[in-house]
């Protein structure tokens, strides 16, 4: 059974070193197919579990991890960015309505006027340069701690991206093209680490799965000792496979994104979230 569910997600033969390029699969379809094989690959671990990323592997691992968010190191960045939010918070509201705890679940979206992905970090620069402010660099900092502050309070709704149109599907097949094509020096893909080998050991690290892969973000990574965007975390994942990354919100990783999003649907939003 899981070799018949890995054949149905990649969509190719077993053995073959090339991904799929302008592939056209039904997202739906393709989401309950990693679903299930994540079940068949690991059935002891419930579906709801897979907002904790690898630390649904290791009781150790879960243990310490645990231990780690009674005090999170994410805390003050938190309140930071919600000192920055208030801030601008007239601009915000204008943007994004007057609740944050209601903004963080409606990202990623597609945007059928665009025929663009808009991910929560893009908008928030779209925000604030229409209103004449300073746009953030996407990879830390004071964009990081916005996102924080509006993931932790949307902490327990649940990841809800939906594709009802030609354009969304499109950008999901280019999302998930870039997830499975081999790419870099060591020819490796996403798919390779986080949806065949997830749950192994890279060294120390235990490789986390494709679901639930966006909900905890930003992350406090023990390695940063700061808060990140996954967009960072998508380009050191780049770079490991000694590729050359792309740009942090380019549409790339906005597609790429949305396909993880999509494929975590109705898994808890928890972020953000200590990682090693």
């Amino acid at each position: 059974m899981k070799k018949t569910l890995l054949i149905a997600l990649l969509g190719v033969s077993v053995g073959a070193n090339t991904a799929m390029a302008n592939s056209n699969v039904d997202p739906e379809t393709d989401r309950q197919q990693l679903v299930d094989f994540f079940k068949a690959k690991s059935p002891k671990i419930a579906f709801d579990d897979y907002k904790d990323g690898g630390y649904i592997y290791s009781e150790d691992k879960r243990a310490q991890w645990e231990a780690v968010e009674e005090f999170p190191p994410y805390l003050d960045s938190v309140d930071a960015g919600e000192e920055l939010y208030n801030a601008d918070k007239a601009v915000y509201e204008k943007c994004f309505g007057d609740d944050p705890a209601n903004v963080r679940q409606h990202y990623p979206y597609f945007d059928e006027k665009t025929q663009q992905v808009v991910t929560l970090e893009w908008a928030i620069n779209i925000c604030r340069e229409n209103a004449g402010l300073k746009p953030y660099k996407y990879k830390k900092g004071d964009m990081a701690k916005v996102s924080a502050y509006l993931a932790y309070q949307a902490r327990g709704e649940k990841v809800n991206v939906k594709i009802d149109s030609e354009g969304a599907k499109a950008a999901f097949n280019k999302g998930r093209d870039i997830y499975l094509r081999p790419t870099g020096q060591l020819g490796l893909s996403c798919a390779k680490c986080h949806t065949y080998n997830s749950g192994r050991y890279a060294r120390a690290d235990l490789l986390s799965p494709n679901l639930g892969h966006t909900t905890h973000f930003p992350v406090f990574r023990a390695k940063w000792q700061e808060l990140g965007t996954l967009h960072r975390r998508y380009g050191g994942c780049h770079k490991n496979m000694r590729a050359k990354p792309f740009k942090a919100q380019s549409e790339e990783y906005r597609n790429l994104e949305f396909f993880q999003a999509y494929m975590s649907n109705h898994l808890e939003i928890n972020g953000p979230g200590y990682r090693q």
